[in-house]
């Protein structure tokens, strides 16, 4: 469609990801995103926070879902999209959406670290002396454990991360 303006924004959810469903199915999720331009003052010599513009993001399908789970209030993310002004307000029909490194450490479930992703560590080698290390070529990562058998859409949404990183009273 012509005459739209792509935009790449930067700052901070404010408030809940709402997650909703269209009549086909599809699911839909809408933030605030909270921009604070950063302004120099000449007259201090130093930076400071400007107004806060906010910022109206929609997303739709799977992007929708990963962003409902994912995003929190007050989590620094970067949003492109395109831009358009609606009834005073600023809206982004976001293609993308992610967590800004800059701000946070984001874990993929590829690199989810075993206690948070609910699986019980392998145990630490004992080292009894210094081993030599291995070539350059044979240095290799080892293989992630398997997954939890368990479908992760259909389980209820978790409250915050403390369910996953309080030690298990199971005895798993």
């Amino acid at each position: 469609m012509s005459g739209e303006t792509t935009a790449v924004i930067r700052g901070r959810v404010y408030g809940t990801v709402q997650l909703r469903h269209t009549e086909r199915g599809t699911p839909a999720a809408r933030f605030t995103l909270m921009q604070v331009p950063r302004e120099y003052d000449r007259a201090r010599g130093q930076w400071r926070d400007g107004e806060p513009v906010p910022v109206i993001c929609t997303v739709t399908g799977p992007l929708a879902r990963h962003a409902a789970e994912c995003l929190t209030d007050a989590v620094h993310v970067i949003a492109t999209g395109n831009l358009a002004l609606r009834d005073n307000l600023l809206h982004l029909d976001s293609a993308q959406v992610g967590v800004d490194l800059a701000h946070h450490v984001a874990y993929i479930d590829d690199t989810l670290p075993a206690v948070l992703a609910g699986r019980v560590p392998a145990p630490a080698p004992r080292a009894t002396a210094v081993p030599e290390p291995a070539p350059r070529a044979e240095r290799r990562p080892a293989a992630a454990p398997a997954a939890p058998a368990a479908d992760w859409w259909q389980s209820p949404p978790r409250r915050s991360w403390d369910a996953v990183t309080a030690p298990s009273r199971t005895g798993r």
